[in-house]
C-alpha cells in the first residue's frame, strides 16, 4: 500500500512537470520552473467567470489542497521537484493566483504599504538583546542600516470570506569592519564568532511571502508569514515559548481553527487547532529539515467573566540531510511515524528506532483570564517538553509563568502591564538514567527521564534555531557559530529570570513599551562554555516610543528604541535604534 501511495505521488509530480510552467529566475544562472495545477486553474477560470461567493469559496479551496498534495507529493520524490520539494512553486504560484483573480469577485479589497528606514548603533560591536529580541529576526547583529519594504492585500466579501496575499523585503548594510559580527547581543569573548571575511557588507532578505484564505473561523496561510503573539510586544515570548517570533520564518502551509463554540454547549466550551508543515532553508546541521506542527486547545467558561484555557503543541524536525548520517527517512510513512510520534524503520538511526523518528519537541498550556468591564487579568503556565518526561509534568516546575493586566482602553497612559518568571533549571532532573546517579549505579539501568537538555538535539545539532536565532524563548542563548558558519543548538537553556513590561500612552497619544530582563544562567548540566559555571547574571532593559504622525498631510511616522545591557553574559552595552516609515492604504469596494 505504502509503495502504491509512493509511486502514485511520484507519477502526479511528473504530470506537474509535464503542465504549464511559471519560469523565474531564483539567483544567477539557476532558474525555478513552478508548475501549475489544474485546481489553481479552476480557481482562475471560476473567479473570472462567477462572482457568486460560495463558488468562489470553492475553487480557492481546490487550488489551495492542490498545492498542499504537491508538497506531500514532493516528499515522496524530491529528486523529481526542483527548487526544494515544491515550495517555491506553492508559494509563488499561490500569490499570483490569490492577488490577481480575486480582483474579479464583488467586495472589499484593501492593499497596505509600507517603507521604512532604519538606522541603529551601539557602544559595543553588537546590539543589545532587546534591540534584536522579538522582532522575527529582521535586524542585523551589529550596527548598520536597514530598509524593509512591506505590502499587504486584503479582500473580503459579506459571507465572511477573505484572501490576502503579501510580502516583506529588507535589506540591511554594516560597516565593513563589522561582517565577522554574527550574533546579538554577544556573549562575552565571543564578540566576533566567525570567520573574517565570510560575510558581505550588504545582505538582503525575503522576510515575508504569503497568500493565505480565510472563511470565518477557518484560516488557511501559505508561504512565509509572522505568526499573531499575544500580550502586545510586552512579553519575552509573546505568549509561545516555542515560537515567540524571535527567529525569521520557515516557509510551508498553517491550517488552522480560531476558537469557535462547540455546539449544544451554550458557549461554555470552545476549540482551537492548528495543522502546519514547514521546510528550513537556512544553512544548519541537517541540510533542508523539514518541521511538523499541530496544536489544539480547549477554552472552558467557567462564570461569565472568568475563561480556563487548555492547550498542547508539538513540533517535530525530521528528514533533511546529515553531514553524518545522509539521508534521513522521508517517505511519506515516515511522515505519518512524524504525525503519530511513532519511531524509525529500519532506515532509521538507532537513536530514532529506539526512541521516535526525528527531534519532537512541544508545550503545554494552563491559562486563566478574568474579563472584567475595564480590564482582563491573565495567568498562564506555559510548561516545555523535550520527551516524555517533561509531557509527564515530571520537569516541573520549569515553565514561562505571565501575569498580565490589559486595560480596554487603549488611549490610556498605563494600557499593560506585565510580569514573567521564567523557571528552566530541574528538566526533569540531574540524571537522565540510572548509570549517571551515583546513588543507583548498582541498580539495573533504565531510564530517569532528566536532563531533557531543551531545545537541541544530537542528529539535529542546529537545535531549535533558525538562522542563528532561537525559535522559542530568547534567553536561551544560541552556541557562538562554528567554523562553518553553524549554530549548534543552544548553550543555555537552564535559566531563572524575571521580567517585566509596561505599555501605553504618554500624553494618551505617543505608544510606548518599556522592558527589562534579570536572569541567572546556568548554561546546561553538561557545559558547552566554561563562562557557564559561574552562573552569569544579565539585566536587560529597552524603551521604545512610536510617534505615529509627524506631519497632519503626510503620512510619516517615526519610532525610536534605546537599549541596554549590564551583567557578565553579555558585553556591557548600549544601542540606539531609529526608524522612519511611510504608509500608504489604498480601499475599493465593489
Amino acid at each position: 500500500m505504502a509503495e502504491w501511495l509512493g509511486n502514485g505521488l511520484q507519477n502526479h509530480v511528473q504530470q506537474f512537470d509535464s503542465a504549464w510552467h511559471l519560469t523565474f529566475e531564483i539567483a544567477a544562472g539557476e532558474t525555478c520552473k513552478i508548475p501549475v495545477p489544474i485546481g489553481a486553474g479552476i480557481f482562475c477560470a471560476l473567479s473570472r467567470t462567477c462572482s457568486h461567493s460560495i463558488i468562489f469559496i470553492m475553487s480557492a479551496i481546490i487550488a489551495a489542497v492542490s498545492y498542499i498534495f504537491s508538497i506531500f507529493a514532493a516528499i515522496m520524490a524530491r529528486d523529481h521537484v526542483p527548487c526544494g520539494y515544491g515550495m517555491r512553486k506553492f508559494i509563488v504560484a499561490t500569490l499570483l493566483f490569490a492577488a490577481i483573480d480575486a480582483a474579479a469577485v464583488a467586495g472589499d479589497y484593501d492593499i497596505k504599504w509600507d517603507i521604512s528606514l532604519y538606522g541603529t548603533g551601539a557602544t559595543a560591536r553588537s546590539l543589545p538583546f532587546w534591540a534584536v529580541t522579538g522582532k522575527n529576526g529582521i535586524m542585523p547583529s551589529t550596527h548598520g542600516g536597514l530598509v524593509v519594504a512591506d505590502a499587504d492585500f486584503r479582500y473580503g466579501s459579506a459571507p465572511g470570506v477573505n484572501v490576502y496575499a503579501g510580502v516583506k523585503l529588507s535589506g540591511s548594510a554594516v560597516p565593513a569592519g563589522m561582517t565577522d559580527v554574527y550574533a546579538a547581543p554577544a556573549i562575552r569573548g565571543y564578540a566576533s564568532s566567525a570567520i573574517p571575511g565570510t560575510r558581505s557588507s550588504w545582505n538582503g532578505a525575503i522576510e515575508e511571502l504569503y497568500a493565505g484564505l480565510g472563511w470565518k473561523m477557518l484560516r488557511l496561510d501559505l508561504g512565509m508569514i509572522d505568526r499573531e503573539t499575544d500580550y502586545n510586544g510586552l512579553s519575552l515570548t509573546g505568549g509561545n515559548m516555542l515560537w515567540s517570533g524571535n527567529a525569521r520564518n520557515v516557509p510551508g502551509y498553517n491550517l488552522q481553527v480560531k476558537y469557535f463554540e462547540v455546539p449544544g454547549t451554550r458557549g461554555i466550551f470552545s476549540i482551537k487547532a492548528n495543522y502546519a508543515d514547514y521546510r528550513f532553508i537556512d544553512d544548519r546541521y541537517v541540510d533542508g529539515a523539514m518541521l511538523h506542527n499541530k496544536s489544539l486547545y480547549f477554552k472552558f467558561r467557567l462564570h461569565r467573566r472568568v475563561y480556563l484555557q487548555l492547550g498542547l503543541e508539538q513540533w517535530s524536525m525530521w528528514g533533511g540531510v546529515s553531514p553524518l548520517y545522509g539521508e534521513q527517512p522521508h517517505s511519506f510513512k515516515d511522515y505519518l511515524r512524524v504525525v503519530c510520534g511513532m519511531s524509525g524503520g529500519s532506515d532509521a538511526s538507532a537513536s530514532d528506532q529506539i526512541n521516535v523518528l526525528g527531534d519532537h519537541r512541544g508545550r503545554e498550556l494552563i491559562q486563566i483570564d478574568w474579563k472584567a468591564d475595564a480590564f482582563t487579568l491573565s495567568f498562564a503556565h506555559d510548561i516545555p517538553f523535550d520527551d516524555g518526561s517533561g509531557m509527564g509534568f515530571q520537569n516541573f516546575p520549569d515553565g514561562v509563568n505571565t501575569l498580565n493586566l490589559s486595560f480596554n482602553d487603549r488611549d490610556r497612559w498605563v494600557t499593560d502591564i506585565l510580569y514573567e518568571f521564567v523557571y528552566t533549571k530541574w528538566q526533569s532532573g540531574p540524571h537522565h538514567d540510572t548509570s549517571t546517579d551515583p546513588s543507583r549505579k548498582d541498580d539495573e539501568w533504565h531510564i530517569l527521564g532528566g536532563r531533557d537538555n531543551y531545545f537541541n538535539n544530537s542528529e539535529y545539532r542546529s537545535g531549535w534555531t533558525n538562522y542563528g536565532r532561537t525559535i522559542g524563548l530568547p534567553l536561551f542563548v544560541p552556541k557562538p557559530v562554528n567554523e562553518d558558519g553553524l549554530a549548534l543548538g543552544v548553550c543555555n537553556n537552564r535559566v531563572v529570570a524575571h521580567h517585566m513590561g509596561i505599555g501605553g500612552k504618554f500624553a494618551h497619544r505617543i505608544p510606548y513599551r518599556f522592558k527589562a530582563t534579570y536572569s541567572r544562567n546556568y548554561g546546561q548540566y553538561t557545559q558547552s562554555l566554561d563562562l557557564f559555571n559561574s552562573s552569569p547574571y544579565q539585566l536587560s532593559f529597552a524603551l521604545e516610543v512610536d510617534v505615529p504622525k509627524l506631519f497632519r498631510k503626510i503620512p510619516l511616522s517615526l519610532s525610536v528604541g534605546a537599549y541596554g545591557d549590564a551583567g557578565e553574559l553579555y558585553e556591557d552595552n548600549f544601542g540606539l535604534t531609529l526608524r522612519l516609515t511611510y504608509s500608504g492604504e489604498w480601499n475599493l469596494h465593489r
